[in-house]
């Protein structure tokens, strides 16, 4: 059971556009490498498209007010995730910074880890936020198929 649910929410977080969507790990657009990720991440309509097209394929039979609210909840997720990857960018050069002085100082590495710490729980806040939406607009039977599509791409 607990393993079940798990999948769901793994898979409601596809829907968000953070998780493996049916073209491969999101973490290529994060990245920057080249391919429809650079497009989308600068383009909201072709952004919102991708995200339409992930809830087609993974809810086929969401009505068109679920697919609206799930576009909605994803549309949301995936504008406070590119806040939160370009705060942990800077945190990266920071980092970077850091370790290339001449005097590493831990305490500042330190503050830096609490920093990023605290970052991380807020992002996996908004995640569970989300994959309450998400879960709640869907029916517990597209729940079901969901989560088994899901699994499919976690193999």
């Amino acid at each position: 059971m607990l393993a079940g649910a798990l999948v769901v929410t793994a898979g409601v977080a596809g829907l968000t556009g953070v998780a493996v969507a049916e073209h491969g790990p999101m973490i290529h657009v994060m990245h920057g490498m080249p391919g429809h990720g650079d497009i989308m991440a600068s383009d909201p309509a072709a952004m919102a498209a991708h995200l339409d097209k992930m809830i087609d394929a993974m809810v086929p039979d969401a009505t068109p007010d679920q697919k609206a609210r799930l576009l909605a909840i994803a549309k949301s997720v995936h504008a406070d995730f590119g806040a939160a990857h370009t705060q942990f960018g800077q945190a990266h050069k920071r980092v970077h910074d850091i370790l290339l002085q001449p005097v590493v100082d831990r305490t500042a590495l330190e503050a830096l880890r609490v920093e990023q710490m605290h970052q991380m729980d807020m992002v996996s806040k908004r995640i569970v936020t989300a994959l309450a939406d998400a879960a709640e607009v869907m029916t517990p039977e597209q729940r079901v198929r969901f989560g088994e599509k899901m699994q499919m791409h976690m193999k």
